[in-house]
């Protein structure tokens, strides 16, 4: 066993458990390389992220705590929102790179950029005041708004995931609200001219209007994460520096803005089910991408979901046609039942884990801090997660209780 494998997490958002082919013989969704990994790897039946929605999971995935014990009582963080993740938190990232690793953050962070600005009316406009209006095209930007934007954007931001362990950043802060521009590390790449026009608001798509990039649109994001993430393999494999890739994907969660030789694919006339078939081709991008640069079998794989599928996105019109999100589970996203909070977990180690097994055992997805401590060999302090410290998954991947 390698003491200091390789670890790419990717981390879908809003998948219910039985959105995963493998893992629902009733499901109607082709993921065959989600299913692949599982032919080559251990499949957890019973694992949970820490809430059933987005920004706690996160928080407890990369910090071994429960989301509770944070500032954060209820909901997710909200829109420019502060960090949730303190500055001297110990995180997966954090304790990695202290072990020599290089650490990489590809996709939605949604913890708090810690944007340096005071919030006003040009980054987050009256929604329903733009989506009144009659007529096609942009809302008109004036000169004190563009200044507005041009002194608030050349800031580097203070607490995303660049001031939390990771090497690098490439991503979005949350896909369907603003700023709908990338960002490299701590700043945007380039100042939003315009506003997100009005036809990218509502139906399943963004669901706020603010400042954009021009000539932004979502159909981009996926291709561009595979496109990072085989920039970032590539250059660490070459360097033989071991290195943690955290893949937080923006979909199957909304904006549901499929490509389109997705559209249609799924069988099921719903633009999510089409966009889940999407994000499990991004994944085997990922795994193509660590075998051509020679490290598939040094790298321990894990992907998730952060939590159940969201009611919204169409779920009664796909369990007519035979195919239930959570399986035979009760509930979707935002329940406290299994549905909410049972998410899709599937881990693969060469050498390590058994082809095609399975762990039954009670998981939550707050014990990586744990897990990866135990795998280099380090001992976590008093101070750094408190729900994670005792728990690894270590002796799961050997096939021991």
């Amino acid at each position: 066993m390698n003491s200091k494998p390789n670890i790419v997490v990717f981390f879908v958002d809003d998948m219910g458990y039985g959105d995963v082919s493998c893992l629902n013989r009733h499901g109607k969704i082709p993921t065959p390389h989600f299913d692949r990994l599982a032919a080559e790897g251990m499949t957890f039946t019973d694992a949970h992220s820490t809430s059933a929605v987005c920004s706690p999971s996160r928080y407890g995935l990369l910090t071994g705590r429960y989301n509770w014990r944070t500032s954060l009582q209820s909901g997710i963080v909200g829109h420019y929102g502060d960090p949730l993740i303190d500055e001297d938190r110990v995180t997966v990232a954090s304790l990695l790179k202290r072990q020599g690793y290089d650490t990489g953050c590809i996709g939605k962070w949604h913890l708090g950029m810690g944007w340096d600005f005071e919030m006003t009316a040009e980054f987050r406009p009256d929604a329903d005041r733009f989506n009144a209006r009659p007529y096609p095209g942009n809302p008109a930007v004036t000169e004190e708004t563009l200044n507005i934007w041009n002194s608030a954007f050349s800031k580097p931001t203070t607490g995303g995931p660049t001031t939390r362990g990771f090497d690098t950043y490439f991503g979005v802060d949350v896909p369907n609200w603003p700023p709908y521009c990338y960002i490299e590390n701590d700043r945007t790449v380039g100042i939003p001219t315009e506003y997100l026009p009005p036809r990218l608001l509502g139906n399943n798509q963004a669901s706020t209007p603010g400042p954009a990039m021009p000539y932004w649109h979502f159909e981009q994001l996926l291709p561009m994460w595979a496109e990072k993430a085989d920039a970032f393999i590539a250059e660490r494999a070459e360097s033989r520096v071991p290195f943690f890739l955290y893949l937080p994907m923006t979909s199957p969660h909304t904006p549901l803005s499929v490509n389109a030789q997705w559209i249609g694919q799924s069988g099921l006339d719903n633009l999510y089910a089409d966009l889940v078939m999407e994000t499990d081709d991004v994944f085997g991008r990922v795994l193509a991408s660590l075998e051509a640069h020679g490290v598939a079998d040094d790298t321990l794989v894990m992907f998730a979901s952060d939590n159940g599928c969201a009611h919204y996105i169409g779920t009664d019109m796909m369990e007519a046609q035979g195919h239930f999100p959570s399986a035979h589970y009760r509930g979707y996203k935002s329940d406290v039942w299994d549905g909410g909070h049972r998410v899709p977990c599937i881990v693969r180690w060469p050498g390590v884990t058994e082809p095609e097994s399975v762990c039954d055992q009670l998981v939550c997805l707050s014990d990586l801090l744990a897990t990866c401590a135990a795998i280099i060999g380090e001992d976590l302090p008093d101070t750094a997660g408190e729900d994670s410290a005792s728990v690894s998954w270590l002796p799961l991947f050997m096939g021991k209780d």
